[in-house]
């Protein structure tokens, strides 16, 4: 089966010991990739690999940066002092080195993929002596906050209106100002009542902001546009036709001007994205019925106009940004007579479907409507079919034997080495069992309810709040309730200290409770974990309690593996673990020993990228005795002393010799999970959220 690649890939590549360069790729991250299901900007982004020499990524071989990995690359380099230094042990050499190479692989005007250095200090322009070099905002008058914003707003216009290049145009064009179309264009949509000299109005303020050399900026704006012998109907079409987006600037005048209502018409039977900016000063006699089912920024007016103009101008670019994104990834979903419709849909389209013919079938952007909105679309055209991705994958791919599936995941502590972070891991994860969830699957988890929730780093916790907060979606695509999805196995001695804040995590159906055995053993709980104040000293911090933590683990492990009938292993710490095997390792070796189907989601890295290595021949000294005895505290001491069952216990490196066995055997044969080699190897590598719930699915179906 031919996979269709991914519209846009973002790399966002700093140097690994650059602060400031880090903490704008945090921030840019954040901006690109939304919370799933939220219906807010959705592209893959990756940093740069850290394997600890602050070098950048080989541009051949393994980790190498594939551009061609989707039908368009964004590669951004934020350069700075650090990144440029040469001594001592410094490696700007190879920085420059790799911005060469690059440049030369995928040349300017020439190549669907572009790289984009930035300057983000004076030191940084050394980084490349041709292309598009951004300087850094060195504005000195600005306090340290504003400038931070104002240097995240100008880097994230730049990388957007790239992005929004390739995606357009299939190329970044050469800099050439007397020829080159501006990268962004912009339709001002306004009331002429609001243009008054003698005010603050946000539309010549924007106007003003659209000629700030920092942002190459085009706009329609007003007559100005308009040639003498030209129709002004066919005029305003062209602008829009033109626009990468159109900005509504919503006052009080704005409703009631019959040019203002004939844009916004002519910008959504065109296709064309609309941004509202909310100005609104007293009241709206009448809100334009027609103006909704778009995103609305508020313009704040008692704030600065120009740093109000400037905000409204960010959030545009990324509107038009998401706007042609989705359009894209919708054109690599599409089914035979589908209609692409890159914004929800709403009353306004129905207008122009012919009354006889075929019934049409419309695709928009998850997440999908609500019933309450589809109902109404269908009692205005019954027949018409509305459906997402999410909602084709819910109904399409129902396992018909495979009721729960165990998840096997926490997180991997090396994310950065295959360029991903923390927080790609938790947003991806998420989505990720959203996807299983609105498919149907209830989840098994042998997790602990502990941690910080409110910084979403327990992911027990994190399924029950998945549960709670896409209850609504799963009633909109069909899938049935999703109350008591999540079975949690609560291991033991972990257990033993829950109460009252644990148990009332349950209440409302979110999630089932199942008690993880207690191993047989010749101590008391009192004995091992003896109490201290209301609390039990759990710590495996001695041999005995090392062993019974092993013990326990295993058990509880067994019970999720008794519970389910396939299971998906992803990410997964290879150190720091209670017992004396990581978890996530024993876990897959349980699946696999039992033939339960398997499936390995190796691309966040961790314990499952280690078995994943494995099983394609690649040696992992992780499950050699040494390395386990050097990061185990009393482990050996621990299976060899007090006349211990050792027969009890699953041993890291007896799990890695049965899987080093299995390499180069057809991995659908040792997974049996419904995929064949190819698809298992893709999962391998697979980072993309709906791509490993897709090829997950895809083999439940086939069991």
């Amino acid at each position: 089966m031919t996979t269709t690649l991914p519209p846009l890939h973002i790399h966002l590549l700093a140097h690994s010991r650059s602060e400031v360069a880090n903490g704008l790729v945090l921030a840019l991250m954040t901006r690109l990739v939304e919370p799933p299901a939220s219906g807010g900007l959705r592209i893959p982004v990756f940093f740069t690999p850290d394997c600890g020499d602050d070098l950048p990524p080989p541009l051949t071989g393994d980790g190498a940066i594939n551009v061609d990995t989707a039908s368009h690359t964004l590669v951004v380099v934020l350069a700075d002092a650090r990144m440029l230094r040469t001594i001592p042990s410094g490696t700007g050499g190879e920085w420059r080195d790799f911005v060469r190479q690059l440049r030369m692989q995928i040349p300017l005007d020439a190549s669907p993929h572009h790289l984009l250095p930035v300057a983000i200090d004076q030191e940084g322009f050394l980084i490349s002596d041709q292309g598009h070099v951004l300087p850094a905002l060195l504005n000195s008058s600005m306090d340290e906050r504003a400038a931070k914003e104002q240097r995240l707003a100008e880097l994230s216009f730049h990388v957007a209106a790239r992005a929004l290049q390739l995606l357009e145009h299939g190329r970044v064009p050469a800099i050439a100002p007397n020829r080159m179309k501006a990268p962004v264009c912009l339709f001002l949509s306004h009331a002429k009542a609001d243009l008054d000299p003698g005010r603050d109005d946000p539309v010549r303020h924007t106007a003003a902001a659209c000629d700030d050399e920092a942002f190459p900026i085009e706009k329609w704006f007003d007559a100005r546009n308009i040639a003498t012998s030209q129709d002004f109907q066919d005029a305003i079409q062209a602008g829009i036709r033109d626009c990468s987006i159109m900005l509504a600037f919503k006052t009080d005048h704005y409703s009631a001007r019959p040019w203002c209502r004939r844009e916004v018409l002519e910008a959504k039977r065109l296709g064309a994205h609309i941004l509202v900016v909310n100005a609104l000063e007293t009241l709206e006699p009448r809100s334009f019925p027609y103006g909704g089912n778009v995103p609305v920024i508020r313009w704040n007016l008692s704030g600065l106009p120009e740093v109000e103009a400037r905000r409204v101008i960010d959030r545009a670019v990324l509107e038009a940004l998401r706007f042609k994104h989705n359009r894209a990834v919708l054109a690599t979903e599409v089914e035979a007579g589908d209609i692409i419709l890159p914004a929800p849909p709403e009353a306004l389209i129905l207008a122009d479907i012919p009354a006889t013919g075929s019934v049409p079938t419309y695709l928009y952007p998850d997440p999908p409507l609500g019933r309450e909105e589809l109902e109404v679309l269908h009692k205005l055209r019954p027949g018409v079919l509305f459906v997402t991705p999410l909602t084709r994958l819910a109904a399409r791919s129902k396992p018909r034997s495979i009721e729960t599936l165990g998840v096997s995941i926490s997180e991997s502590g090396d994310t950065r080495r295959y360029g991903l972070s923390d927080t790609h891991f938790n947003t991806l994860s998420d989505e990720i069992h959203l996807y299983l969830l609105l498919s149907s699957l209830k989840i098994a988890y042998g997790g602990a309810l502990a941690g910080n929730f409110a910084q979403g780093t327990n992911f027990t916790l994190r399924l029950f709040e998945l549960v709670r907060g896409y209850s609504k979606l799963a009633e909109g695509v069909g899938a049935p309730p999703l109350g008591g999805a999540i079975l949690n196995v609560a291991p033991w001695p972990l257990r033993l200290n829950y109460g009252d804040a644990e148990w009332k995590l349950f209440h409302g159906d979110v999630a089932r409770y199942q008690e993880g055995p207690r191993p047989d053993l010749p101590w008391r709980d009192d004995e091992l974990f003896p109490l201290v104040g209301e609390k039990r000293t759990l710590a495996a911090d001695t041999p005995i309690k090392r062993y019974a933590w092993a013990r326990g683990l295993t058990a509880m492990r067994q019970a999720v593996t008794n519970s389910c009938q396939a299971r998906l292993v992803l990410g997964g710490k290879m150190t720091g673990f209670a017992g004396l095997v990581p978890g996530v390792v024993e876990e897959a070796w349980m699946s696999i020993t039992q033939e339960q189907p398997l499936y390995l989601a190796g691309g966040f890295g961790g314990a499952a990228r280690a078995i994943c290595d494995m099983l394609r021949g690649a040696k992992r000294e992780e499950f050699n005795e040494t390395w386990i005895e050097q990061r185990v505290p009393d482990y050996a001491e621990a299976i060899g002393c007090h006349n211990f069952d050792i027969t009890q216990l699953n041993l890291l490196p007896k799990i890695g010799h049965d899987i080093a066995a299995l390499a180069g055997k057809d991995l659908g044969q040792v997974l049996k999970n419904g995929l064949d080699d190819a698809e298992n190897r893709e999962l391998m590598s697979a980072t993309d959220p709906r791509q490993i719930a897709e090829l997950v699915l895809r083999g439940l179906g086939r069991l």
